[in-house]
């Protein structure tokens, strides 16, 4: 598989964990916790099966953002989303804190 995919592929599971994360903090169903925090681990874990794979320079960094970027939008239209309130301009700073935490 090229890097281009796999930048792809990062983005989408980057954004999926940052919806995730996004749920546990604001969620309104506290029994929803337990679930949404393994839900993020699993995130984690396929993430670094594709992380190792290639090394990542600062360009790369920026191609996968913008690709969670684009992906969150996507991820935060589903319905297990609509009721949940949270502050859209902490987004962007929760991609690039996930990025810093998975790729350094």
């Amino acid at each position: 598989m090229g890097k281009n995919r796999v930048i792809k592929i990062i983005g989408r599971l980057i954004a999926g964990m940052v919806a995730h994360k996004l749920l546990e903090k604001y969620t309104n169903r506290e029994e929803s916790l337990n679930h949404l925090r393994a839900e993020v681990g699993n995130y984690r874990n396929n993430l670094s099966e594709f992380i190792n794979e290639f090394n990542w320079n600062e360009s790369d960094k920026k191609k996968i953002k913008h690709e969670a970027s684009k992906y969150i939008i996507i991820e935060l239209k589903k319905p297990h989303f609509k009721d949940v309130k949270f502050p859209k301009a902490g987004i962007n700073r929760l991609i690039e804190e996930t990025l810093i935490d998975i790729l350094g």
